[in-house]
């Protein structure tokens, strides 16, 4: 009991060390980032229609899960989870970003770049809350192991031939987290296009 007690502890230490590692891989990719959007013509325009939060979010995400996947990849094994399925998630959640990049692609030029003085911020404050609802939760997941699904051993079958408990899906964690976001960013979505719209 203490042995495995001490092991659960040592296995969530460590990942909370790599998470912290993954943040600050993440900090260093979004400068770095924010960095080329002064020399490379395509993100010099992707800072443009995205704004500036919006290039920052947009890239704060992609240096996440690119962070996360590698760091975690290092031990994911040692703790019972799986790499390969881990990177399938990463590949999974990088496409998830890639669909809000292109929203914000053509969405962004729409909307005004300034706050306005009403409720909310207006279209700019509705868009900046859509992107913040929807992003961080992710990349968080991302940095702290989150894409990496433990395999654990399957149960054997019981004596009575009864079939083996379903496993659980191992896209469940980015799944619901991607759930949970939109459910949270959906009306400042919603604003964003009435905006675009009748503008």
């Amino acid at each position: 009991m203490i042995d495995s007690s001490s092991t659960a502890t040592r296995r969530l230490d460590a990942q909370i060390a790599l998470g912290i590692l993954a943040l600050i891989l993440t900090v260093g990719g979004t400068l770095w980032l924010g960095e080329l959007a002064d020399q490379v013509p395509v993100l010099r325009e992707a800072y443009s229609r995205w704004h500036g939060v919006g290039y920052v979010l947009i890239s704060a995400f992609l240096s996440a899960v690119v962070a996360g996947a590698l760091v975690h990849s290092v031990r994911a094994g040692r703790a019972g989870r799986s790499v390969r399925l881990g990177w399938v998630n990463a590949a999974l959640v990088l496409a998830y970003g890639a669909l809000v990049a292109l929203l914000a692609w053509h969405l962004g030029p729409e909307v005004p770049e300034n706050f306005s003085r009403g409720r909310g911020g207006g279209p700019k404050g509705s868009y900046v809350a859509w992107l913040v609802s929807v992003l961080p939760w992710l990349a968080l997941v991302a940095c702290f192991g989150g894409l990496f699904p433990k395999t654990g051993s399957e149960p054997p079958s019981g004596e009575n031939g009864r079939p083996q408990p379903e496993q659980p899906k191992f896209y469940r964690v980015p799944m619901l987290t991607a759930v949970v976001s939109w459910c949270l960013g959906i009306l400042p979505f919603l604003f964003v296009l009435l905006a675009v719209t009748i503008r």
